[in-house]
């Protein structure tokens, strides 16, 4: 099931490597923001996402982004403080079962590189990176870098503040680590005065609801379904998830709203059922509200 990838949003604004200081004045070395398209990537069994990092940022002669895995430092760690173990919010359920490490890229070597492609009319390109090659900072887990004359591929925009655009040539699949992601942009001016900020994103594996059936059983309804993922393992394109809660919504007829009237949690065969009571006639459907690992998803409408 394919999903729209096009969504934008400033994830980050810049914090500094440094200790809290005064706003600096017009000028002077900062980042506004750090953008990534998509905000919220999902990969199915094939394909993959490419990303486009923008950095809002003035005073630099040069910045920098990196990609990895992790979330990112909250805005009260200090710096170079180990920011410690997750402690956002606990996801649901399906976070709990633990997801295989993978090689980010099997067709790539360690320490082999990815020739980078340059668009007509853009400076030059990056120095290849293993992995996630990129126009400018390429990213792979760990590893940074920057363009050979100090400039990312695209500087789109002069000015106070210029935006840098970041092409990495290779995109995200399902072989790459799920869950938080972390961007971090460094600029760095002429003095060797630098600033850093930091971004994330989820990176998401596919789900989906199959099979939904609603079936009146005297003044209710049964509603059953099985619930997908994506293999964390790989070995096949999806498995059912199990130990997941599923929300049954009714919208009844004449009516342009949904609400929830129930909910079910899945088997170990990703198999759900749920029986509730029905007011009337109209539609009846099944939603996943998702994890940090893994998309929502809702099933297609049944009229009962």
């Amino acid at each position: 099931m394919m999903r729209p990838l096009l969504a934008t949003l400033v994830l980050a604004t810049a914090t500094t490597a440094a200790a809290a200081a005064p706003a600096p004045a017009s000028g002077d070395l900062a980042i506004r923001s750090v953008v990534v398209r998509p905000s919220d990537p999902v990969v199915g069994p094939s394909g993959s996402v490419r990303l486009v990092v923008d950095v809002v940022a003035r005073g630099a002669d040069r910045v920098s982004v990196v990609l990895e895995p992790g979330r990112a430092p909250a805005e009260d760690d200090e710096p170079g403080e180990d920011p410690g173990p997750d402690v956002t919010p606990s996801p649901p359920s399906g976070d709990a079962v633990p997801v295989p490490s993978v090689s980010p890229d099997p067709a790539v070597p360690p320490g082999a590189t990815v020739p980078a492609t340059v668009p007509p009319g853009t400076v030059p390109a990056a120095v290849p990176l293993p992995g996630l090659g990129g126009l400018a900072s390429a990213v792979v887990p760990g590893v940074t870098g920057a363009s050979r004359d100090g400039r990312p591929a695209r500087r789109i925009s002069s000015g106070e503040w210029e935006t840098w655009r970041f092409l990495p040539d290779k995109a995200l699949s399902r072989w790459y680590p799920s869950g938080p992601w972390t961007v971090v942009a460094t600029a760095v001016n002429g003095r060797g005065e630098r600033v850093v900020a930091h971004a994330g994103f989820n990176l998401r594996r596919e789900t989906e609801i199959e099979g939904l059936k609603v079936a009146r059983e005297g003044n209710g309804v049964r509603v059953t379904g099985t619930l997908m993922r994506v293999d964390p393992v790989g070995k096949v394109d999806y498995r059912p998830f199990a130990g997941q809660r599923v929300r049954i919504r009714f919208r009844p007829e004449g009516s342009s709203r949904w609400k929830t009237v129930g909910e079910a949690v899945t088997r170990r065969d990703g198999w759900f059922t749920a029986r509730v009571r029905a007011d009337g006639e109209g539609a009846w459907r099944a939603e996943y509200a998702g994890t940090s690992r893994y998309a929502a998803d809702a099933s297609p409408q049944r009229e009962a």
